[in-house]
């Protein structure tokens, strides 16, 4: 089975969250963890991914928080689970490793399919597509 992990579950909703702030009114990370129930830990090293992957800035001080470092318009759901957990991949070997079998595997060309379109899937959806817009 196929599932999204936690950690770019959390990423994107923290994309999503940040969307509403600007670098003059950062989101301050530890609310944003107590408002979503989820570990400031966990938020932390989710949010260095994230700047590591240039989609998100911080100021520091007092009045400090973090805030998006690019348009929501212009970032996609596959950059955010790149920023967090590297190259996508149904299967190891899409990911980098080094398969065994990899010059008899049988399921090869599916799942190379799959992967396909599935990278496809997720570079075209911008996060801003989601956003519930209030008036």
């Amino acid at each position: 089975m196929i599932s999204i992990n936690r950690q770019s579950d959390y990423a994107i909703q923290l994309i999503v969250a940040l969307s509403k702030f600007t670098r003059e009114n950062p989101l301050s990370l530890k609310k944003f963890s107590i408002e979503s129930n989820i570990s400031f830990l966990f938020l932390q090293r989710i949010v260095r991914s994230l700047k590591n992957g240039g989609l998100v800035d911080s100021n520091r001080g007092m009045y400090g928080g973090y805030f998006l470092k690019r348009d929501i318009e212009k970032i996609t759901v596959k950059q955010i689970m790149e920023a967090v957990d590297g190259p996508l991949g149904v299967a190891a070997c899409f990911r980098g490793h080094i398969c065994p079998r990899a010059k008899t595997c049988s399921s090869k060309q599916v799942l190379n399919n799959i992967n396909l379109q599935l990278n496809k899937i997720l570079s075209t959806m911008v996060v801003a597509d989601y956003i519930v817009k209030t008036v």
